[in-house]
């Protein structure tokens, strides 16, 4: 798979159901970096099924609805129109989760670096 025009580091890649992924992110806070710089995105909690918060590398939170859509994992931020939905496949590259945008050229990659228990640092995040 290229991205960017970069190769994910293994040719092993398996898909994640959407399901699946939020099945192992609920209740668990994950850290994304890009493919293939390595640096931090940002951060994501995944307070519901259906409702995140993200923060940015060095920004403030900000809620998103999550969906699934046609088999992606969607988002949508309270900071964004709705034509400005973010979707994501999920692929699983020994024990690595990846996430790609779905365009053929130029899709952005990111890996889940880390998991953990740990909530964010936001300010009136709801809990159910």
């Amino acid at each position: 798979m290229v991205a960017a025009g970069i190769a994910l580091p293994a040719m092993g890649q398996n898909r994640m159901s959407a399901d699946q992924f939020l099945d192992l992110a609920m209740g668990k806070t994950l850290h994304f970096h890009s493919v293939p710089s390595g640096q931090l995105v940002g951060i994501e909690e995944f307070l519901r099924r259906d409702l995140s918060v993200w923060k940015e590398n060095g920004g403030t939170c900000v809620y998103g609805r999550v969906t699934i859509e046609a088999g992606q994992l969607c988002f949508l931020y309270d900071n964004e129109r709705p034509d400005q939905k973010s979707c994501w496949f999920v692929l699983e590259d020994h024990g690595k989760i990846y996430v790609r945008t779905p365009e053929l050229f130029r899709a952005e990659v990111q890996v889940v670096d880390k998991i953990t228990d740990a909530p964010l640092e936001c300010p009136n995040a709801p809990t159910s």
